[in-house]
């Protein structure tokens, strides 16, 4: 693949986009903003004490989604876990404001607002975050949600970097940080491959990912260090496989056009079909479920069944009511097509619906499957489940970043081989 990739120039060009936006937004996330007293958050984190496992727990997940830019205050400080936020935010409350809601109903200008407001919100996200981070390191002298504090004989600003004005410059340089991440992003996905905060939050992943796994192995210690790794390589290769055979996977309902009379012949009925997939949730819902494993806990009667059913009811019935049955059948009987035995209208909605509950159990159960893969696969080597619940948590994370920026990027991959190899019959 990546041979026949390097021999089509609009590849070879994308790719070198690629690689130079997520260099510069590594670049942003290792380069301190302006007043931080340089080296100073890895000296806090060297002479911090110890901490509860939950704490531990949650600084983990904090330097996953930031990329460790809040823990050594960066100029990307937050890496892209803004504009998840807001994404998330827009998802959730989005339905229930109408002028949203019209938006998204609007086509492709109403995307592109949405879109917009989407971009605002996460700046503005950043300026709330960042008033916060800012306030608790000139009092304190510690990064929220890190656990890094400032050594005892110096803080982690320069002594002139204390004043008001300093706090607003410090604010406005995050808020400047995440409009870059979405400006990169905005390249990736225009002149590079993929999607643009996919590939940016891989990339963060892979920076942080690494040492979060030596860590465990040191935890573990001995011959069971290496056991980690392969548990940790191997759960993460066949959660992949598995969910992209699940999204990818469907079934085809046939459907077929009415005859029509054109001069003397008449054409068709042309057979087609209908796709109907399951498990279009993937790891959006493993990802929030999982955080049950981070709660600073035992994982012991109800946190590990609470997680399973978590995720089995939501995948259950995102696959049973997406897409709806009733548009579907109402676009089928505007196109002019049918399914062969079935009326149109209300019986065709219900029989979509009926394919599309046989489907939503066995997607459900694949799905269920994957998120116990890494907690089974984990817990299997050494110990009780919450102390890996950090590393399930982060393996499925990885999976998600890794499905949702391999599948957009081969999908590219091959249409830009494809123009490239029939352009010479398109002249």
């Amino acid at each position: 693949m990546l041979a026949r990739v390097l021999r089509v120039p609009a590849l070879r060009k994308r790719l070198l986009w690629t690689l130079l936006a997520v260099a510069l937004f590594r670049l942003g996330q290792n380069l301190p903003l302006p007043g931080v007293r340089a080296g100073a958050p890895t000296d806090a984190e060297a002479s911090a004490g110890d901490h509860d496992g939950g704490g531990q727990r949650l600084y983990g997940l904090v330097e996953l989604l930031t990329g460790d830019g809040l823990g050594h205050l960066s100029v990307l400080t937050f890496g892209i876990a803004p504009f998840l936020a807001a994404r998330l935010v827009m998802e959730l409350v989005g339905p229930l404001v109408p002028r949203v809601r019209l938006l998204a109903a609007a086509g492709d200008q109403g995307a592109a607002a949405v879109a917009r407001l989407t971009r605002a919100l996460a700046v503005l996200l950043t300026l709330v975050c960042g008033a916060v981070v800012v306030a608790a390191v000139g009092d304190g002298g510690c990064v929220p949600l890190t656990g890094v504090c400032a050594p005892r004989d110096q803080g982690l600003l320069y002594d002139g970097a204390d004043g008001p004005l300093m706090a607003v410059a410090l604010v406005v340089c995050m808020a400047a940080g995440t409009t870059a991440v979405l400006l990169l992003s905005g390249l990736i996905r225009s002149r590079g491959i993929g999607d643009g905060l996919s590939m940016l939050f891989l990339a963060q992943l892979a920076a942080v990912v690494p040492d979060q796994v030596a860590d465990a192995v040191r935890e573990v210690g001995g011959g069971r260090g290496t056991l980690v790794v392969l548990a940790v390589v191997l759960a993460l290769v066949l959660m992949t496989a598995v969910v992209v055979t699940v999204v990818q996977g469907e079934r085809r309902i046939p459907v077929q056009q009415a005859k029509r009379m054109i001069g003397r012949r008449a054409f068709g009925p042309t057979p087609t079909y209908v796709p109907v997939r399951g498990g279009q949730g993937g790891f959006a819902v493993m990802i929030p479920a999982s955080l049950l494993l981070l709660v600073p806990a035992p994982v012991g009667s109800w946190l590990l069944p609470a997680y399973v059913l978590v995720v089995f009811a939501h995948a259950w019935l995102r696959a049973g009511i997406a897409p709806g049955a009733d548009d579907l059948a109402r676009r089928l009987e505007r196109s002019g097509l049918f399914i062969p035995g079935i009326r149109m209208g209300r019986p065709t909605a219900e029989y979509i619906g009926y394919v599309q509950s046989r489907i939503a159990l066995p997607a459900a159960l694949c799905m269920t499957v994957v998120a116990l893969i890494p907690v089974l696969a984990l817990t299997a080597l050494d110990g009780p489940a919450d102390r890996f619940a950090l590393s399930a948590t982060t393996l499925l994370i990885v999976a998600s970043a890794a499905v949702g920026t391999a599948l957009p990027a081969a999908k590219q991959w091959e249409t830009q081989a494809a123009l490239h190899t029939y352009a010479p019959f398109l002249r």
